[in-house]
């Protein structure tokens, strides 16, 4: 059995990372395990430069395997620093929290940012479906098939996702909304795992194996492992 810890948006926020990696680990033990990543790397945190550097070096090492999905912040960020940005382009990303990547990495202007680091947040894809889960940032259209999903949808979507209480073929592990306690979010179609890390709270992982589809169990940034029973039962 391999499990999977799946991780909810970072922005920025390297220390709660580290410790909520290494609890997993701790609790994966000699397991071969693998973590997906929601995206949302970069903006709001202090620490983005640092966020991006430790992903791009430990995509893939040792008993640890990684996946790294795209946020809508990240795909801002990469039209931002795109040489053919329009002005909406860059306004639209440093007015979500752009200032503090330059901040992370001391430049000015997204276009200084490295290249391999931009070109590392485009290649990102949006999606991994698996053993009746769909991992995304921020969810999917209700009645539309999750490989008809469109991108823009699955960077950005809240409504009419969020009230959804339908099935969308597979459970749907995301991010981009910050619950407000701090807490992930469990509903029998959905698991929110966004708990608002650049907000001063934890960041949390959902642990899954194959003997069911929902979680089996919630580590976060603080130490804590939980269970969280569905609203919806």
């Amino acid at each position: 059995m391999r499990p999977t810890f799946a991780i909810g948006d970072i922005h920025g926020c390297f220390d709660e990372l580290r410790s909520l990696l290494n609890l997993c680990r701790t609790h994966a033990g000699d397991a071969e395990h693998d973590f997906i990543l929601l995206g949302d790397y970069v903006d709001r945190g202090p620490a983005s430069r640092e966020v991006i550097e430790y992903l791009m070096r430990v995509h893939s090492t040792g008993r640890s395997r990684f996946r790294c999905l795209r946020g809508n912040h990240d795909s801002m960020l990469s039209k931002a620093a795109a040489p053919s940005r329009s002005d909406a382009d860059l306004m639209q990303w440093w007015g979500n929290g752009g200032e503090a990547t330059l901040d992370a990495y001391r430049v000015d202007d997204p276009c200084d940012l490295p290249a391999d680091h931009i070109a590392w947040l485009g290649s990102l894809p949006v999606g991994v479906h698996e053993n009746g889960r769909f991992f995304v940032h921020a969810g999917v259209r209700p009645s539309v098939s999750i490989g008809d999903q469109s991108e823009h949808d699955m960077l950005w979507i809240r409504e009419p996702f969020l009230s959804s209480e339908a099935w969308h073929g597979a459970l749907i592990v995301h991010g981009h909304t910050p619950t407000m306690t701090g807490a992930p979010e469990v509903r029998a179609n959905r698991i929110n795992l966004d708990t608002g890390a650049c907000f001063g709270r934890p960041l949390t992982a959902a642990a899954f194996d194959d003997d069911r589809v929902g979680p089996s169990f919630f580590l976060n940034s603080d130490g804590l492992r939980f269970k969280v029973q569905s609203i919806d039962s």
